[in-house]
């Protein structure tokens, strides 16, 4: 049992290393993205009511850039324990029945994410043959943040998984609480 857990922990950190320099990286992309949405928001709103012209790129661009910035935090968000959850079902049970839920629950996310990632890469094909219908762009380059999200979520569900495995049985993962 040992050995099995030293070999787990050995997949794991290269494995959080990776996702923590995806969600880092991915966190400053999608910081980009909020600074440009504003900017092109800016600039639709100075070009509609200062130059009575409208740009008709920016509302398109600004939809796209906004799906982005949520596909880019989602594994973040989802490794740091700050997706949403209702706490309350999960104190109330007795701690091994906690961990078995919390178990199943990531198991289940990563199916999910799984079934997601495979439907995301046909969608990204269809949207290979479709182009936006402001700016002349194949709409895969704005669908292709749903593959990577819900591949980083699977890699982060993994991440999750081992670390729940190696862990005692009466541990529980309790999100941490504010120092209030």
């Amino acid at each position: 049992m040992i050995k099995l857990q030293q070999t787990l922990f050995a997949i794991n950190t290269p494995l959080g290393k990776l996702n923590f320099g995806i969600a880092n990286i991915a966190k400053n992309v999608a910081g980009g993205l909020l600074a440009l949405m504003l900017g092109m928001i800016l600039a639709q709103v100075f070009f509609r009511y200062v130059l009575n012209d409208s740009l008709a790129w920016t509302e398109e661009l600004a939809k796209f850039a906004m799906v982005w910035v949520a596909c880019l935090v989602a594994p973040w968000a989802y490794r740091e324990h700050l997706n949403v959850s209702i706490q309350m079902f999960a104190d109330a049970l007795p701690a091994l029945l906690r961990r078995i839920t919390e178990l199943l629950i990531t198991l289940l996310v990563m199916v999910i994410c799984g079934i997601f990632f495979m439907q995301s890469l046909e969608f990204w094909q269809t949207g290979l043959s479709i182009n936006a219908s402001s700016v002349p762009v194949k709409l895969a380059y704005f669908y292709s943040c749903a593959p990577f999200a819900f591949g980083s979520i699977c890699l982060v569900g993994l991440e999750k998984l081992i670390e729940q495995l190696c862990l005692p049985l009466d541990h529980c993962f309790a999100p941490q609480q504010d120092a209030t």
